[in-house]
């Protein structure tokens, strides 16, 4: 399972091992996993837990962000893309009472606030806008 992040995280962790003078018998032993366990993970075939991670941050003295491609020039993270967020259009009438509330005093909106929380939420609600 290579994965974009599972390979950056691997060259990482390679490159702070290496800078640290350390062999990857001994990072696998500080982290109580097996050496071919944490090869495996330098060569991004598969990914730590978050306890691991955790470890490894610690063991190899290196931020999570940097281990994880989090820097700010990645809005998120290799090898996973964010579906974009739908926008639902507001109603005319949501629109219309937006601007209605937005003219009236503090007191009044505690009142009006006041009073929104007694209406019963229920589906039939949810179309009052739609009656148009």
């Amino acid at each position: 399972m290579k994965t974009e992040l599972g390979i950056h995280l691997g060259q990482s962790a390679r490159t702070a091992r290496r800078s640290l003078g350390m062999t990857q018998a001994e990072v696998a032993e500080k982290l109580g996993v097996a050496r071919e366990v944490y090869a495996r993970l330098e060569r991004g075939h598969m990914l730590p837990s978050i306890y691991t991670l955790r470890s490894l941050c610690t063991v190899l003295r290196v931020p999570p962000h940097d281990l994880l491609a989090l820097d700010a020039a990645i809005e998120t993270p290799p090898g996973r893309k964010r579906p974009p967020p739908r926008i639902r259009p507001e109603p005319p009438v949501l629109l219309d009472l937006r601007k209605t509330l937005r003219g009236l005093s503090a007191s009044d909106l505690r009142l009006l606030n006041a009073l929104a929380v007694t209406l019963p939420a229920s589906p039939s609600r949810q179309h009052a806008g739609s009656e148009d």
